[in-house]
């Protein structure tokens, strides 16, 4: 139910992005008792605000005012369609540098980069150790994008001596994948938050 609902929200979110020179990136809905819908936008391709050069290390140029003008027409959007049987939040932001990924398309262009990878179930062909869970975490280098599945240079220490060093991960098994940005300049944190440009609309059976 919650995939459909993310569909449906999706289909509501990206004509109302792109008339405003966004491109939707991802949704995902959050939350037991009161349900967080959070949409990631970015600027379209070929815009100015959108920046050049990595696209790993480079923000989105998303406004605030972007950001509140979309959660003003999704919102008004999601008040007449109703698809949250209980109380929603809505919040817009960009993907940020340690963004989540979506789609298996998303990972084109970010080869070479760390990621973080949790798997909806046990590796089917990793090492299995007796009396040991088989593995559901890989973090590593994103060495190539094939055709439904990712291969990802599993960090060395993440290994046990004799796994492999290399694991193919199907985007079936993918529960969620995020990008690890790592700073390269000397007194930095090391860890990069979401971009805090964001617009938070309450409604639905407040």
């Amino acid at each position: 139910m919650n995939t459909d609902r993310i569909a449906f929200i999706t289909q509501l979110a990206e004509p109302l992005a792109a008339s405003l020179g966004l491109v939707l990136w991802g949704v995902e809905c959050v939350g037991a008792k009161r349900t967080v819908l959070r949409v990631f936008v970015e600027k379209a391709a070929g815009s100015a605000a959108a920046g050049e050069g990595d696209a790993s290390v480079r923000e989105s140029g998303v406004s605030v005012e972007e950001c509140a003008e979309l959660s003003r027409l999704l919102g008004a959007s999601l008040d007449v369609e109703d698809p949250f049987a209980a109380a929603w939040t809505l919040e817009i932001s960009s993907p940020g540098f340690e963004r989540t990924f979506f789609q298996l398309a998303q990972l084109r262009g970010y080869e070479g980069k760390t990621l973080d990878v949790v798997l909806s179930s046990e590796h089917p062909s990793w090492p299995v150790t007796e009396g040991i869970p088989g593995r559901k975490h890989f973090r590593g280098e994103l060495r190539r994008v094939d055709e439904g599945a990712f291969v990802l240079g599993v960090a060395a220490d993440t290994r046990a001596q004799g796994d492999p060093e290399e694991v193919l991960i199907p985007w079936e098994l993918v529960r969620r994948v995020r990008l690890v940005y790592e700073f390269s300049e000397p007194g930095l944190p090391g860890k990069g938050g979401g971009s805090a440009r964001k617009a938070l609309k309450s409604g639905g059976n407040v």
